[in-house]
């Protein structure tokens, strides 16, 4: 679908998605995680966007895309992207990811990404039902893909604070019969 959307063109990006950048993030800790250009950089008691695309907007990172589901912050760093279209949020971060971001910043020493430039990504429109099919048959694989995400961070987290335990000797497997 995605490259006949950016060769067919009718419009540009800025005619589905809207963008707004991120914001100095909180100091204090918590577990909402503070998405920066290069993904997850902390995690803070506060959220400023949910469900929400974020793209890097400035250095080594500068296009680089997320998709966060659940609330999170979204660093000066960042910007934010929403679609317009209320159904069409999964679409649109499909979209932008196969729009070649990195390719498009200004600056060479200091890459950045500005708000102009992705408004003004041509593209072709879908009608609704287009979007919807999207959903359709993406929304149940992005729910795995998610949940895939999360397990992941759980099993890390779980294997930091089991492993020193395992190496000072404060848990001994030696007993263990398999």
């Amino acid at each position: 679908m995605f490259p006949s959307i950016l060769s067919d063109i009718n419009g540009t990006v800025g005619d589905l998605v809207s963008f707004s950048n991120g914001k100095k993030r909180p100091n204090i800790e918590g577990n909402i995680p503070v998405y920066g250009g290069n993904g997850i950089l902390a995690y803070t008691n506060k959220s400023n966007s949910q469900n929400c695309i974020i793209i890097g907007r400035v250095g080594a990172y500068c296009g680089s895309i997320y998709y966060s589901s659940q609330p999170c912050w979204i660093s000066d760093n960042a910007i934010s992207a929403q679609s317009k279209k209320g159904t069409a949020q999964l679409f649109s971060y499909y979209l932008l990811k196969n729009a070649f971001l990195p390719n498009r910043h200004i600056g060479t020493s200091q890459p950045l990404l500005t708000q102009g430039i992705l408004t003004g990504i041509p593209c072709c429109i879908p009608n609704d039902d287009e979007i919807n099919a999207f959903n359709d048959m993406c929304t149940p694989l992005q729910v795995m893909l998610d949940a895939n995400i999360a397990e992941n961070a759980q099993l890390s987290l779980l294997r930091d604070i089991i492993l020193p335990k395992l190496m000072s000797g404060e848990i001994d497997v030696s007993d263990i019969n398999l």
